[in-house]
């Protein structure tokens, strides 16, 4: 689904009591703010409205980078917490006219005159669409977060993960950031933690006191496009030559497609099987490659990729791999070989199997098919198939 965007249009500053605040640009970290710029908002009144219990986009009028005398009106917003006062529900393709409605409403109550016409054609300079995956008859969300861990490489991107231990709920977010100034980032994180640990409107707290009464166990994966040009150039495939417009992109089979090639690539790994064999005590380990592999160069070779993963993960195995060989290719060359090596052992052999079926079944809600979910015989339109055994689980 499609959560905040944040869209931006020409307009003239006028010092009324909704921009009465003069702040310098840079305090709103913005990755375009230059020189001696401002912004023109009223925080005041926004914090005034959260503590009532009513959601507020955030928005304020500012100077441009080049021309001072030049300004623009802009407005970053949850889409769901706009029209519901919480983000939680699920916009559909088919609100697009209630959307541009309640945005034009906003924006009246402040005394914006931009009309729903301009809404619509407007391109957004961010915008945040992702999945809620329920986990009530699979596993805690914890343990989908844990399964995920390992697959801690994107190409161009950075890896970390975000602990909020110092929250009333606490939680994780594992977050993959694409580019110097951060203009694309994925990530997976617990959204009941989100809720209960952010709830501020009146709707957020009784969701938060449902969360707190019952058992939601909802995985929230997130694709946050933080720029004009990386907008562009992800809808270009389904837009083609069309400007992407909020009426435009407004499209359900995007926003999925978006995620589900953004979930395949990092994943997907084809090395999946090692990785999660990496997972194992080193006695299972042993026994396992006894058990399938006869030839002891073959075994070495398993064995390097293991000891690697083990001591550095994923990315930073594949980073030192590019600096000893200084070769892309001998690196795709390897996970060739390493691929076709770990076709040949059983998974249902491994130790630990429920790292994995958590992973292929998170796979499988985006409509993601992998070998890996055959050879488990793991059929997720059966019910049965979805209640995974979490006392046997890796550490």
């Amino acid at each position: 689904m499609i959560d905040t965007i944040k869209l931006k249009f020409k307009y003239e500053h006028k010092n009324t009591f909704y921009f009465q605040e003069k702040i310098h640009q840079r305090a709103l970290n913005l990755f375009y703010a230059t020189g001696n710029r401002y912004i023109w908002t009223n925080n005041t009144w926004r914090k005034d409205r959260q503590k009532q219990g009513v959601y507020t986009p955030k928005y304020w009028i500012e100077q441009d980078f080049l021309n001072p005398a030049k300004t623009y009106f802009c407005l970053e917003t949850s889409l769901p917490k706009l029209l519901y006062g919480e983000n939680h529900s699920i916009i559909y393709e088919h609100q697009l006219d209630d959307t541009v409605k309640a945005l034009h409403e906003f924006l009246q109550t402040i005394g914006v005159y931009i009309f729903s016409h301009q809404i619509k054609s407007a391109i957004p300079i961010l915008l945040a669409i992702g999945k809620n995956i329920h986990l009530e008859k699979v596993c805690p969300c914890d343990l989908a977060l844990k399964a995920l861990k390992p697959f801690d490489y994107k190409a161009h991107s950075k890896y970390r993960i975000v602990d909020f231990s110092d929250y009333k709920y606490r939680g994780k977010e594992l977050i993959f950031s694409k580019g110097k100034i951060s203009s694309e980032t994925i990530k997976a994180y617990d959204k009941k933690r989100e809720v209960l640990n952010n709830a501020k409107t009146k709707e957020e707290k009784e969701i938060a006191k449902k969360f707190e009464d019952g058992g939601a166990e909802i995985l929230r994966i997130e694709l946050t496009l933080k720029t004009p040009r990386k907008i562009t150039a992800k809808f270009k495939p389904y837009l083609g030559r069309k400007k992407p417009t909020l009426e435009a992109i407004f499209k359900q089979h995007i926003w999925d497609a978006l995620l589900k090639q953004e979930v395949n690539d990092v994943f997907n790994h084809p090395l999946q099987k090692i990785l999660f064999l990496s997972l194992e005590g080193q006695p299972f380990i042993e026994k396992f490659l006894d058990e399938h592999y006869s030839h002891i160069q073959t075994k070495d070779t398993i064995k390097g990729i293991l000891a690697s993963l083990q001591a550095y993960g994923l990315a930073e195995t594949r980073s030192r791999y590019l600096q000893r060989y200084k070769s892309r290719q001998t690196w795709y060359n390897y996970l060739k070989r390493l691929g076709e090596l770990q076709n040949n052992f059983d998974v249902k052999a491994l130790n630990n199997l429920t790292n994995l079926k958590i992973h292929s079944y998170i796979l499988n809600q985006f409509g993601i098919s992998t070998s890996t979910q055959e050879e488990l015989g793991l059929n997720f339109n059966n019910q049965l198939s979805k209640n995974i055994d979490i006392k046997r689980c890796n550490t």
